[in-house]
């Protein structure tokens, strides 16, 4: 008898200490995700009004987008390098899956090289499947073959996808 009380104690300390602390952490975690995601949205959009868009485009942007601050980020960095209108960056930065890397691509073009349209820079980056990638291969072309950059643009953004170590019997499909 005494062997299985003390085996019994050994089970129930553990838990008493969990149920207490569970029982205090449970409501932190419950409530902070409202918190946080009411704060994002709220954020987007003033984010978002404060770089010149309209109010009404502010919000529905933000309540359609998944990553709210990474668009209203994404407008805010890309109308502070360029002088594209806040509207026309708003609606490549929401139609874009990777809002961060477009405005880091946009970004570092305009900080290297000298452009003649913002809009194409924009355009282009949008376009791409990996932006920052993409902006690499402008800037690299453009300053290392001393190319213009339209032309590494045009360069960069037809080069597409060449499967790399493939096996050796491996056949291109056209």
């Amino acid at each position: 008898m005494v062997h299985f009380l003390s085996s019994l104690r050994l089970v129930q300390c553990p838990a008493l200490p969990f149920a207490v602390i569970s029982t205090l952490v449970a409501p932190i975690i419950v409530l902070s995700p409202l918190t946080a995601q009411a704060n994002e949205f709220a954020t987007c959009a003033a984010s978002l009004i404060e770089a010149g868009v309209e109010a009404e485009a502010a919000s529905t942007a933000c309540a359609q987008a998944l990553k709210p601050e990474q668009v209203s980020r994404c407008v805010v960095d890309v109308t502070n390098a360029t002088e594209l209108a806040p509207d026309q960056v708003l609606a490549a930065c929401s139609r874009d899956r990777r809002p961060d890397e477009l405005s880091t691509c946009v970004a570092t073009i305009h900080d290297s090289l000298e452009v003649s349209s913002s809009t194409d820079v924009l355009d282009n980056c949008r376009r791409s499947v990996l932006p920052v990638r993409y902006s690499d291969c402008v800037v690299g072309l453009a300053t290392t073959a001393e190319v213009a950059t339209t032309e590494s643009m045009a360069f960069c953004i037809a080069a597409g996808y060449r499967p790399v170590d493939v096996a050796p019997t491996f056949i291109f499909a056209k």
